[in-house]
This record gives structure tokens, sequence and C-alpha cells, in this order.
């Protein structure tokens, strides 16, 4: 069963790399988790898709998905996802619209952040990057490469400001060298967002 242990090693050593400095054993530690209860997991799971080795060499995430539609919750998630939609009291296919789990990895659906300013879009960008981690890893962190890249995309990045931006009670760390990462207070925003964008039925297919 550990037949392609090492392979796999060096693909989560690869993920964690991308991890900030300070959260990268955190990381390591959820990450290998993760892998090995896959090996555990029963060949071809409730949506009838093998898990052990996904055809074609797709991750088993993505050939889930695309037997069964995109905001189909992959069975990985699937229980990260429903106690969260419980505990923001939104119905969790509204909160698995917010997502298109056919790209690899799986991201959020065209969203039209809110905010009126750079400063708050920015913040908000930050929160939901933050969100989609909790849902994957159960961490509250973000990269901040990505951050920066989805921040050009919603045409909120603005370099000399984005330190004072992501300041305050909701951030324990916001810098480049470190990643993004939530205080509670910021724990209690991301989640207020993501209940409001699922209720409003924001994403965008």
């Amino acid at each position: 069963m550990f037949a392609d242990a090492e392979v796999q090693l060096e693909k989560i050593l690869a993920l964690v790399a991308k991890c900030p400095e300070k959260l990268q054993e955190r990381c390591f530690e959820m990450l290998l988790s993760a892998y090995l209860a896959s090996l555990s997991t029963p060949p071809g799971d409730a949506l009838g898709v093998a898990t052990s080795t996904a055809v074609g060499g797709a991750s088993p995430v993505r050939t889930a998905v695309e037997a069964n539609g995109g905001d189909v919750i992959p069975e990985q998630l699937r229980t990260r996802f429903m106690a969260t939609a419980t505990r923001l009291k939104v119905p969790s296919e509204r909160l698995a619209a917010l997502f298109d789990f056919q790209l690899d990895p799986y991201n959020y659906h065209a969203l039209d952040v809110p905010g009126s300013n750079k400063a708050d879009k920015a913040r908000n960008v930050a929160l939901l990057l933050c969100a989609k981690s909790y849902l994957t890893m159960s961490t509250w962190i973000a990269d901040w490469k990505e951050f920066r890249a989805v921040c050009l995309d919603h045409g909120c990045w603005d370099k000399a400001n984005v330190g004072r931006h992501l300041g305050g009670p909701m951030f324990k760390v916001a810098g480049a060298a470190d990643g993004i990462a939530l205080a509670p207070a910021g724990v209690s925003a991301a989640e207020g967002l993501l209940a409001k964008l699922a209720g409003s039925g924001e994403a965008q297919a």
C-alpha cells in the first residue's frame, strides 16, 4: 500500500515549501495525515471513483467532481464543508456553489469581492483565501503570492499600503515573508463573509 509513498512524500514536501515558514510544520502534519487517511479509504468512494489512484494521472478530487458536476463537494472535503455550512446556517449546496471543484486545486468561482475601496477589498480577499485554506486544510492561513495575484485581478492591490490594510485585530501576521494568518476576530469576519456570499448566491457560473 506504500508503493507510491516516496512520490507522494515528494509532492507533500513541495506543497509545504510554498507555505509560510512558520506554518510549514503544521502544513506538513496535515498533508501527511490526509495522505495516510486516503490509504485507508476503500477503493471506490461514495461517488464511485477510485480514490487510491486517479485515472489518467488526475487527482482523486478532480476525477470525482468531473463525474458529478463542478459544485459537488469532493468526499475529501465534505465533512468540513458540511460542518461549516451548519455553523454558518447556510445550505451546504449554496456554500459549495461558491467553488469550482473542477479546478485542480479547486478555487472560488468568479466573485465580485465586496468592498467600497481598495483597503476593504484587500481585506476581504485575504479573508476569503484564509477561508478556502480552512475548508481545505483546517488552517486559517493564506499564501501571500496568491493574495497578491487575486488583489491584482480585482484591482485592489496597493503595494505601498497593503501592510496597513491588513493591520488590526483580524490578522495575526500579514506579509510576504510569513503569509497571512487570521486571529479569532478575523476567523469570525471570514465566516461572516462566507455566509453572506453563500446566502446571496454570489457565485457566478
